[in-house]
């Protein structure tokens, strides 16, 4: 449905064209001044004469509105707003009045946009837009009764109308107009019953005081027929809960069958692991409107976790035909193309990726494929490549780039390529961290600490920064101390995260405090079963005497990657084999 843009959002950006029609059709009808002529065949020499300006006098609207815009043009502003304010009051064209109300509120005083606003309704009593200018003016200046008059008339115009838009300019109300306004509101979503409306009311009453707006809309929803939007709306509010949203939509059956609902609860069910549900959902609201790009793109990615790839491959290549999703499909066809070991098809498909963060991670692609057919090379021309191509992506290149060789042992060639951008942003944090890594794997400690040093300079709490110093002391060096600090300190600003947690645990080890660092790779293991986690809680099981437990969480570390070297090497120095 085509809404018409809010007023709140159609005042700042009046586009000053429109009223140069406005102008034409009433310059066409000005009167000439009458005045004494010359008779028709008079000899007698006329020197033409002009009127300043400055002392012009219009007589009519058209002469007005010229008069206001070459105020306008000279930044004359008040001048500006008091003729078109005449002009509306002598004009019959709401056209006029409609102007004087956009230039009054930008730049006039509120008697003058209430002047304007009125004539403009006296002009166009049923226009849409006058009556949202009035109820945004009636908000602003608290006039209660005014701002529920002009709702309501356009609730009565329109059962359906949409007014989220009030919401977007509400919280910059002083407390005591909404106060006013709330109840006022209120009524009319109890009376007309119209569901935009009651959201408006839910999340301002919900502002104010805490559940109080979701009290009041449950007891709306028992008293109006189910609208799917309102469905939906009060479902979100039982988030982060999903189970607890499903839940709530599956008490409106009547809605059940909506696009949208179905399209919202299938992202839930998928979410907390019901794929098949999900998939199910989706294909009912794709057959409602087979339009529905991003569901088909999400059924398309559920099909592929199920491994039903021919089904994938057809939504996937259905959406090669629309112009928001075509980079989506090829990139997904790629990796389809990837599982099925078609490496030809796969780079082909990933090369057609021409749009957005997903050229990255196209890229990205492309050089593990490079590296599965031994050409590391061709991965530096497909980066290359890709600067040329997309050199508003250059910097995210760059860093995808390096990070793909600090991955697969190459952390020599990614420091001159990080360190080329950095003379670009020497700051740049993400390039630092990523630099820092590569020196780290190269066994250059001091160059790593001074990078991350760099990030913690400019912010003493990142985290993560924090985390990655104390772990490199811990584990290259002998100043565990020091460390225990830094990883103490990143805890408490993320005292969920697997990898901080790991970290604690091995600088508690390499104090010799074992006992204390176990609680630490539980809670991280318990998080994510991670192999460089498996290799350090094994580590420390081994030491205390649980062999058996030891082995038993590499044997599952293994899993997460199969190819790990940090448990094989670990595995090697601890038993000597």
């Amino acid at each position: 449905m085509n809404v018409m843009q809010p007023m709140k959002i159609q005042w700042p950006n009046c586009n000053r064209a429109s009223v140069l029609c406005v102008c034409l059709l009433l310059t066409a009808c000005q009167t000439v001044p009458s005045g004494e002529t010359e008779p028709l065949h008079s000899t007698a020499t006329v020197e033409p004469t002009h009127t300043p300006m400055s002392t012009y006098q219009p007589r009519t609207p058209a002469g007005l509105v010229l008069m206001a815009e070459r105020a306008l043009a000279e930044n004359q502003t008040a001048q500006a707003v008091t003729l078109y304010l005449q002009a509306a009051q002598q004009s019959e064209q709401s056209e006029v009045a409609e102007r004087a109300a956009f230039l009054a509120r930008q730049v006039g005083t509120p008697a003058q946009s209430a002047e304007a606003l009125a004539r403009w309704r006296q002009l166009d009593p049923n226009n849409q837009s006058a009556l949202e200018a009035s109820l945004i003016y009636a908000v602003e200046h608290g006039t209660a009764l005014e701002a529920q008059q002009s709702l309501g008339r356009l609730l009565t115009q329109d059962p359906d109308y949409q007014v989220h838009w009030i919401a977007s300019f509400w919280a910059t109300v002083d407390s005591d107009k909404q106060a006013a306004l709330t109840p006022r509101f209120q009524n009319l979503a109890e009376l007309t019953g119209n569901g935009s409306l009651a959201l408006v009311v839910t999340e301002i009453k919900n502002r104010n005081q805490s559940e109080s707006g979701t009290a009041w809309l449950d007891q709306w929803m028992k008293t109006h027929p189910a609208i799917p939007e309102v469905v939906l709306f009060r479902a979100r509010l039982d988030l982060p809960d999903r189970t607890q949203a499903i839940a709530r939509l599956n008490r409106f059956p009547e809605v059940l069958n909506d696009a949208n609902v179905q399209s919202q609860k299938a992202r839930w069910s998928g979410l907390v692991g019901d794929a098949e549900q999900a998939r199910a959902l989706l294909r009912a609201a794709l057959e409602t409107d087979p339009d529905r790009h991003q569901d088909r793109l999400t059924l398309a990615l559920l099909e592929m976790q199920a491994e039903h790839y021919v089904d994938a491959e057809m939504h996937l290549k259905s959406l090669l035909a629309t112009e928001r999703f075509r980079a989506n499909a090829y990139y997904h066809l790629g990796e389809l193309a990837k599982t099925n070991q078609q490496t030809d098809l796969a780079i082909d498909r990933f090369l057609r990726v021409d749009r957005g963060e997903l050229i990255v991670e196209a890229r990205k692609q492309l050089a593990s494929l490079a590296l599965s057919k031994e050409q590391p090379e061709q991965a530096v021309r497909w980066f290359d490549e890709a600067r040329l191509l997309f050199p508003g992506l250059r910097p995210q290149l760059t860093l995808a780039e390096a990070q793909f060789q600090t991955t697969n042992g190459m952390a020599a060639d990614a420091i001159p390529v990080l360190s080329q951008a950095l003379i670009d942003d020497p700051d740049r944090r993400d390039v630092l961290y990523t630099r820092a890594l590569a020196y780290e794997q190269m066994g250059d400690i001091p160059n790593a600490e001074a990078d991350l040093r760099r990030i913690l300079k400019s912010d003493p709490e990142d985290a993560d920064a924090l985390n990655a110093l104390g772990y490199t002391l811990a584990d290259r060096t002998d100043r565990y101390d020091e460390a225990l600090i830094l990883i103490e300190k990143a805890l408490e600003k993320k005292p969920e995260s697997p990898a901080i947690l790991d970290s604690m645990g091995w600088v508690l080890f390499k104090l010799g405090r074992l006992e204390e660092a176990l609680p630490y790779f539980e809670r991280a293991w318990a998080i994510v079963q991670d192999h460089e986690i498996a290799a350090h809680y094994g580590e420390v099981l081994w030491n205390l005497g649980r062999t058996i437990e030891a082995q038993g969480i590499w044997d599952l570390g293994y899993q997460s990657n199969p190819e790990s070297e940090k448990i094989r090497s670990t595995i090697e120095r601890l038993t000597n084999s």
